[in-house]
């Protein structure tokens, strides 16, 4: 005989969330649902997998940043303040840090929360998934893109 599995009813989630701790959601938090179910339906270490891929995101968003803030303020800013060894030692320093701090964040505990939150979300059908794998390029095009368009500004 095949081996059912349980659902929890709705008191024993209540119960759960309300025994849980009270965490505050964020933008990324959706996206590591996403990635996480992706990576886990895959059958990889999901939470490893999702948190290196976070940080992937945020060291792109953290090196156009600091371009487009090297264009606003003043135009040689970073190449006069900065070698190109420190700019380099900068960029693996956030490597390590974005995933270690991401892999403390979600915890086993706040993983579950998250699980139990995003389960039902109408935006699991409304954004494909596509989108979320690709995001690192999409936002790598979109900042190069408002960069090109700030720098030409600039020059004129």
């Amino acid at each position: 005989m095949k081996k059912r599995k349980e659902t929890i009813s709705r008191f024993e989630l209540n119960n759960l969330i309300r025994e849980g701790k009270k965490y505050r959601y964020y933008f990324f938090d959706y996206l590591y649902y996403r990635l996480y179910v992706g990576y886990r339906r895959h059958n990889e270490p999901a939470r490893i997998s999702s948190c290196l891929f976070l940080g992937m995101i945020c060291i792109i968003l953290f090196g156009f940043l600091g371009l487009f803030f090297n264009i606003v303020l003043t135009y040689d800013w970073l190449l006069d303040n900065f070698t190109p060894i420190q700019v380099k030692r900068i960029f693996v320093g956030l490597g390590i840090f974005f995933p270690i701090a991401f892999f403390i964040r979600y915890n086993r505990k706040r993983t579950t929360a998250i699980l139990l939150k995003y389960k039902g979300n109408i935006w699991n059908k409304i954004i494909p998934a596509w989108i979320i794998y690709l995001s690192p390029i999409l936002i790598f095009f979109i900042c190069i893109l408002m960069c090109k368009i700030l720098f030409h500004l600039k020059m004129i």
